[in-house]
């Protein structure tokens, strides 16, 4: 009996430990699988924020450039209702020159690009 008794006590602290290293190794593991995945999630979820801010930057200015676009629009065809009717007709087309040789009236010959490449690096 005493021999199992003594075979008992080595034994059994030898498996607790080799227990316990192998528990260890197994939830170090997990954890750094966990953290791994948690970093990855967070730099694409920076990426994320980054794109919808340019994003947004473009929708504010592609409303702010229509919204100009319309006012000049609007102007130009104001100033050509406004032109007193011209019986000649190469006198109506140097008129409506004069209107879009104006830039605070002209409507933009191009529309401008303003907005940023929103493509993920």
């Amino acid at each position: 009996m005493e021999i199992d008794l003594l075979t008992l006590s080595l034994v059994l602290p030898g498996l607790v430990a080799l227990t316990w290293l192998s528990c260890r190794w197994w939830y170090v593991r997990k954890l750094r699988a966990a953290q791994h995945r948690m970093l990855s999630l967070d730099g694409a979820h920076q990426s994320t924020l980054k794109l919808m801010a340019q994003a947004r930057k473009q929708i504010d200015d592609l409303q702010r450039i229509v919204t100009e676009y319309r006012r000049r629009l609007t102007t130009a065809e104001l100033a050509v209702r406004r032109a007193p009717v011209q019986v000649d007709p190469v006198s109506a087309v140097e008129a409506v020159e004069a209107v879009g040789a104006d830039e605070r009236v002209a409507p933009p010959r191009k529309m401008p690009v303003v907005w940023a490449d929103t493509q993920p690096l």
